[in-house]
């Protein structure tokens, strides 16, 4: 066999088995996939927070993953329209509910922040938006809640209301938990920030190198180094996520937090309308029953510093119309479903605090 003959019968048979590595590697992958999908797909629905009808928890769980998202102007993400058994959203991205029999149009309330304000473990009937409006019978009541917004998405979009021309006799900020578990991790390294910055520097910024190293990694290395992640995050050694607790950034978080909040007031009162922040509840602060959940101790370290620097600075500065509802949950009932979602009796027990705050007279 000639010195060309033998070269080609080599290249070719180093070309066929990188081909077959290849393929055992993209295999390996997707099945670390499938694994992945059994041991943290979700689970929620067999929590005893849902023991009535488990079912029709799963209903729930499978409309809340079926759910698409769209790129927004300045607040970077808006839901795509759904219709579901229990969840429906309209062509603006709103999650909607079906308003009492008796309700007017006026006035108009608006609800804005993250995934616990949207509902996320309840259906349309059972978000706090739709039981303040069956509570007080009367209104326009409107969820611009959206998954994983902080407070100053909440703002951008506030921002955006009014310059479009619309009104808010009032305005609801339910904030918290989206701006310590979003902005505490390493990887945000500049504030303020959302949860998405790493994901739009790699996917838009990246170039097309980038794009050919995301398109090689989902396909051959994704699921394993996930894999890898899940278990060396279960030892006793494993990584620090979050560096808010007792740093410049977590009092930076909790700062900028407020600031949010004075902003949105100014904006909404100047317009003539009512403006109520919420310093929502969160499993890591206060007492309520947890023996049924698996959390992660040192995210709920950096939360009760920055939950601590807030009611420090919201005591500081005197704001009537700040609420401290993070005591809402306590007591023996199964209200959590994961650190911050909660089921529709959660969901009730802050739409009764919120009921009294907004028939009270100002």
């Amino acid at each position: 066999m000639s010195m060309l003959k033998r070269l080609a019968s080599n290249l070719k048979n180093i070309s066929i088995s990188l081909f077959v590595f290849l393929v055992l590697v993209a295999i390996t992958n997707w099945l670390c996939g499938v694994y992945i999908s059994r041991i943290g797909g979700e689970k929620r629905n067999e929590l005893p927070n849902y023991s009535e009808d488990p079912n029709y928890a799963q209903e729930i769980f499978h409309d809340y993953h079926s759910i698409a998202h769209r790129y927004k102007p300045f607040t970077e993400w808006q839901m795509l329209p759904y219709t579901g058994k229990t969840l429906h959203i309209n062509e603006q991205g709103l999650r909607e509910h079906v308003p009492p029999a008796g309700a007017t149009t006026e006035p108009v309330i608006r609800f804005f922040g993250g995934s616990t304000m949207w509902g996320e473990g309840s259906d349309d009937t059972n978000t706090i938006p739709a039981l303040v409006h069956k509570e007080i019978n009367a209104g326009t009541v409107i969820n611009h809640a959206q998954l994983a917004y902080n407070s100053r998405q909440s703002l951008d979009a506030l921002i955006s209301l009014y310059a479009s021309g619309q009104k808010a006799d009032v305005v609801v900020f339910y904030d918290g938990v989206n701006d310590a578990a979003f902005l505490c991790p390493r990887e945000i390294e500049e504030l303020p920030g959302h949860r998405l910055i790493p994901l739009f520097q790699q996917k838009i910024y990246g170039g097309k190198k980038q794009l050919i190293v995301s398109i090689l990694n989902n396909l051959f290395a994704e699921n394993i180094l996930l894999l890898i992640r899940h278990y060396r995050n279960t030892g006793n050694d494993k990584p620090s996520l979050y560096d808010c607790l007792n740093t410049e950034k977590g009092e930076a978080v909790a700062r900028m937090m407020l600031e949010n909040w004075e902003i949105a007031h100014d904006l909404v009162t100047s317009r003539g309308g009512k403006f109520i922040a919420v310093l929502q509840p969160v499993s890591y602060v206060g007492s309520p029953r947890l023996d049924h959940l698996e959390l992660n101790e040192e995210l709920g370290n950096n939360f009760r510093f920055i939950y601590a620097q807030l009611k420090q600075m919201i005591h500081e500065r005197g704001h009537a119309w700040i609420y401290d509802l993070t005591p809402t949950f306590d007591g023996e009932d199964y209200i959590y479903i994961d650190f911050c979602h909660v089921t529709k009796q959660g969901n009730q027990l802050v739409a009764d605090t919120l009921t009294q705050v907004l028939l009270k007279q100002p």
